[in-house]
């Protein structure tokens, strides 16, 4: 039964998001916003557990298809390449975000890989990082073709787990960081563009099928960035609810998360 109903919300979804931008008022000027991380931006919530409220979209929200390489409506599936029927917090963050500005589209272009480690794919020059930065242009290009206003206003951060495995790659990690968010800052040309990054947690140093010893070294290190930054904002997310594995995010959390991300993007850019 599970299975036929994730086939039905992904048939849903093939409908909806087959439709590109030409299916939204292209005339509002556009707000994009990078999404970046590791598999809790990918995200673990389930599509079916949505609640009614995100089942549907409103029309002025569209993210960037990095496969297919177009502009679509937002769907419950995350595009992350190996989790399908999946969401990340793009969907409530996104939601908040329409309802604030009516008139403008919210566009995500969204770049996250599970397992991905900060020191070895996302510094300048290394895979996952040049992939953002390809997604962003060709999402860009992709607007200056049809003659449409945009203008990136922000960036989401949830990464930070997979560097928790040594000493050696938490205590760069600070370090490391600063270079990552100053390189997308000279890359987008803002040189003040507003980071909202979600602290990992300390659920981490439970029972997983991992290891993550230096998690601690690793929230110091982003508490470092954030209060050293004014234009970086954290969210605590130890008190979010995990799957049984201790790491990944449920649905319940992703929503949370989402609200929170785009509660501080609101208070930012107004």
């Amino acid at each position: 039964m599970k299975i036929k109903k994730q086939w039905l919300i992904f048939l849903v979804l093939v409908c909806v998001t087959s439709t590109g931008i030409s299916q939204i008022e292209i005339s509002r000027p556009v707000k994009i916003f990078l999404l970046g991380g590791q598999s809790n931006m990918d995200g673990c919530g389930l599509s079916e557990e949505l609640p009614l409220e995100y089942q549907t979209h409103p029309e002025n929200i569209i993210t960037w298809d990095n496969k297919k390489e177009k502009w679509v409506v937002l769907g419950t599936d995350s595009f992350a390449e190996r989790r399908k029927y999946k969401f990340g917090p793009e969907i409530a963050f996104t939601h908040l975000l329409s309802k604030k500005n009516p008139n403008h589209t919210i566009a995500v272009v969204k770049t996250s890989g599970g397992g991905t480690k900060l020191w070895k794919h996302w510094l300048p020059e290394q895979p996952m990082y040049s992939r953002l930065l390809k997604n962003l242009d060709r999402a860009v290009k992709n607007l200056k073709e049809k003659g449409i206003a945009y203008e990136i206003c922000g960036m989401l951060w949830m990464q930070g787990e997979s560097d928790a495995e040594t000493i050696e790659w938490a205590s760069a990690y600070e370090k490391n960081l600063k270079l990552l968010f100053a390189d997308v800052r000279k890359q987008t040309k803002k040189e003040d563009l507003p980071i909202v990054m979600g602290r990992i947690s300390k659920s981490l140093l439970k029972k997983t099928p991992w290891n993550f010893d230096f998690t601690e070294v690793v929230q110091e290190a982003q508490d470092k960035v954030a209060k050293a930054d004014k234009n970086v904002f954290i969210i605590n997310t130890n008190k979010l609810k995990t799957l049984k594995d201790n790491t990944h995010f449920n649905s319940e959390a992703q929503i949370w998360l989402g609200k929170k991300m785009g509660k501080l993007m609101l208070r930012i850019t107004k």
